[in-house]
């Protein structure tokens, strides 16, 4: 599934007590030749209007909030890191009983309408309702900031399909792994920033069949040592792990690489024993290596130079994830 999270702005109490009195003071009601009858039947319609108003925005919150214990584990271990959890629960339930409680008084003041005889009662009720309605709502302003930086927030997470077939690119810098995503794709791959970190997450897609499927580079994140990294910054990295699919780990043996074999292998270790063991070693940048030391070894630069990984990715090809010859 995709995780698209299109929440709805989350509109501060005085807005939507702003918002609902606006609208139920625009109604009249000309059909009544009888006074009382008539503010009996516009404080009802207005009393209505507030509900219909305010519920329907705060139902909307429930619903579109994404669940926690149905979220895929990649996106709840990033929330997690964000807001804590079991305050985020008791938000969207808060919401959700106010507009249980502003549904139950509608009923009930609506209801206390039905013997009134004289216009001055009529618009006491009107006023009373008005009184406990934004009672309600001004005891849930704090509720509905917590949940607007919790909806900033969620509507940043990069969106990676966790129903498809994956591949996420990984390698120290300047290996050659936004070119390699670059010859796998077909559309534009679409930039989008990882949280906690300054980097982006580089996301691009490509068909097999009819089977499509998912690359992911990750310039930045997984291209240094963990120790390098502050302890928020690690976690939201290690969440990475939940992805299910393979690495493609670049080396680069070439005359030009800035990094030594010895650093390389760290960094390969420290993604195959934190993040996925289920890692396809490829040796990029052949054309200007002095040797073949990977058994899959690429150039995006000759001719059919991807041909012994897109092989693999593209035709089932049998993989030696133990990568040397």
């Amino acid at each position: 599934m995709t995780m698209q999270f299109k929440i709805p702005t989350v509109l501060r109490s005085q807005e939507i007590i702003d918002k609902s009195f606006s609208r139920a003071s625009k109604i009249e009601e000309p059909y009544f030749p009888d006074k009382v009858e008539r503010i009996k039947k516009e404080v009802q319609d207005r009393i209505s209007a507030i509900e219909s108003i305010s519920c329907s925005h705060l139902d909307k919150l429930v619903k579109r909030f994404p669940s926690i214990e149905r979220m895929h584990p990649f996106y709840r271990s990033l929330i997690d890191l964000m807001f804590d959890v079991d305050q985020y629960k008791i938000a969207l339930s808060k919401v959700d009983a106010t507009s249980a409680n502003i549904k139950r008084i509608s009923t009930e003041y609506i209801r206390k309408l039905r013997p009134v005889k004289d216009v001055g009662n009529a618009n006491q009720i009107m006023r009373a309702y008005y009184g406990r309605f934004a009672s309600l709502i001004e005891d849930l302003n704090e509720t509905l900031l917590f949940l607007g930086r919790c909806r900033d927030y969620i509507r940043k997470l990069p969106e990676v399909r966790t129903d498809l077939k994956t591949y996420i690119i990984a390698g120290m810098p300047n290996v050659g792994k936004s070119s390699l995503l670059a010859s796998l794709t077909t559309a534009k791959p679409k930039i989008a920033s990882y949280p906690f970190t300054t980097k982006n997450v580089i996301i691009g897609y490509n068909e097999s069949g009819s089977e499509r499927i998912q690359f992911i580079d990750t310039p930045g994140i997984l291209d240094r040592d963990f120790s390098e990294m502050n302890e928020i910054e690690k976690n939201a990295i290690l969440a990475i792990r939940f992805i299910e699919g393979k690495i493609i780990f670049l080396f680069d043996y070439s005359t030009e690489s800035l990094y030594t074999r010895e650093q390389q292998e760290h960094l390969y270790e420290q993604i195959k024993n934190n993040i996925n063991p289920n890692i396809i070693r490829v040796q990029t940048k052949l054309d200007i290596s002095t040797e073949k030391v990977e058994n899959i070894a690429i150039s995006v630069n000759i001719e059919s130079g991807l041909e012994p990984l897109r092989k693999i990715i593209f035709d089932g090809g049998v993989i030696d994830v133990r990568g040397r010859n």
